[in-house]
């Protein structure tokens, strides 16, 4: 399966002080080393660890390459891709391992620190919004011995599977570059500590999950990438959070995803500056609430009535004051969730928030709405 022409021009966009060359087509972030490296990356093309690659790429998918592999394996995809930056770059196609993702590679963040001897760069694509996912979150299918089964036996906890599609476009890619030599264990103590701090981006931006009311830790398809420098004079052998190379693991990888969000999808503090936004997470039925509930407490006897409670929940929804009020309502439930408050608790503290704090009659459908989402989280 040939890969599409216009994707054969690399530029150059950094070079590292460790001699890496990152470059970008159109459609790929490519890091060529300049020195021998160890790594680990999470790729069916050369994955796992080794000590003998020459470049790792991050690959955007076009919708035409996604059939494509469909139909012939991600395997094979891979293959035929690293054969065609082999032709392009003159890189042996057995020496390449690479991520796709469909976040367009335009939308790219580089983060970099440095202490004394020890630097880390991270090399970040990110997208959030369909396919954001949290550990432990309802699964979408079964696969054991390459056979893929999604006639799952719905969820005892609530009677459905929410997590019905697999392939929606979402991935959070990190390719990490450390200038000192780390051995194996060593790197995949900078994977976890990586991986933690995907989690806590996602935690700050209060990004939610699309198939659970949890906060999302990242979503369905990430990936990641890490390599050492073994030609370096310097070995790092303790890798921890405690130590100086893992704050910097996780101030790259985080400053490196936030960028990348805000890049691609304009996820910010700004946007999730909403108390919708923040409601989101909640799966409640909104056919049930407009029909059954809202009925009950306020006069709905047409289209119109919906379309103003709706336009006023909106108009109010990036008040601060009012976002900070839902947000301490949304903690109650996630305590609730977790079994750290009594449902008599969370009630009692909800409801005085809901009389006390959203009184104001310009306030009254987000009051609505939480009271129903309260009472559905509290069944």
């Amino acid at each position: 399966m040939p890969i599409d022409d216009k994707n054969q021009e690399f530029e150059l966009i950094m070079k590292t002080s460790d001699g890496d060359e990152i470059l970008k087509s159109s459609d790929t972030v490519l890091v060529r080393f300049g020195p021998k490296r160890n790594g680990i990356v999470s790729s069916w093309l050369n994955g796992g660890y080794n000590e003998d690659l020459s470049a790792v790429f991050n690959h955007q998918l076009s919708q035409e390459n996604i059939d494509k592999y469909g139909d012939g394996g991600i395997l094979d995809f891979l293959k035929d891709l690293s054969t065609d930056f082999y032709n392009g770059l003159d890189l042996r196609s057995d020496k390449l391992s690479g991520l796709i993702t469909s976040a367009d590679m335009n939308s790219y963040s580089i983060a970099c620190e440095k202490y004394r001897d020890i630097e880390v760069i991270a090399i970040t694509t990110a997208g959030a919004r369909v396919n954001a996912v949290s550990a432990g979150d309802i699964a979408s299918y079964y696969e054991i011995n390459a056979d893929y089964r999604y006639d799952l036996e719905e969820d005892e906890s609530n009677g459905q599977n929410n997590n019905q599609n697999p392939n929606k476009p979402g991935t959070i890619n990190t390719i990490l570059l450390i200038n000192t030599k780390l051995d194996e264990s060593s790197l995949l103590l900078a994977e976890m500590i990586a991986v933690e701090a995907k989690s806590v981006a996602l935690r700050d931006l209060m990004v939610s999950s699309n198939y659970s009311d949890e906060i999302a830790t990242g979503t369905g398809t990430d990936g990641i990438a890490i390599f050492s420098n073994m030609e370096s004079e310097n070995f790092t052998d303790n890798v921890s959070k405690h130590a100086k190379i893992g704050e910097l693991i996780g101030k790259v990888v985080i400053d490196s995803i936030k960028e990348a969000l805000a890049k691609l999808q304009w996820l910010t503090p700004t946007y999730q500056l909403n108390a919708l936004v923040r409601l989101d997470r909640f799966q409640y039925n909104l056919d049930d609430f407009y029909n059954n509930y809202l009925p009950k407490h306020m006069k709905m006897e047409d289209e119109d009535d919906k379309r103003e409670f709706i336009a006023s929940l909106i108009s109010i929804s990036k008040n601060p004051e009012l976002v900070s009020y839902v947000s301490l309502i949304i903690h109650l439930l996630d305590q609730y969730r977790y079994c750290l408050l009594s449902k008599k608790t969370v009630l009692k503290a909800s409801n005085s928030i809901l009389e006390n704090q959203l009184n104001r009659i310009e306030w009254q459908s987000m009051k609505l709405l939480l009271d129903y989402i309260i009472n559905a989280q509290l069944e």
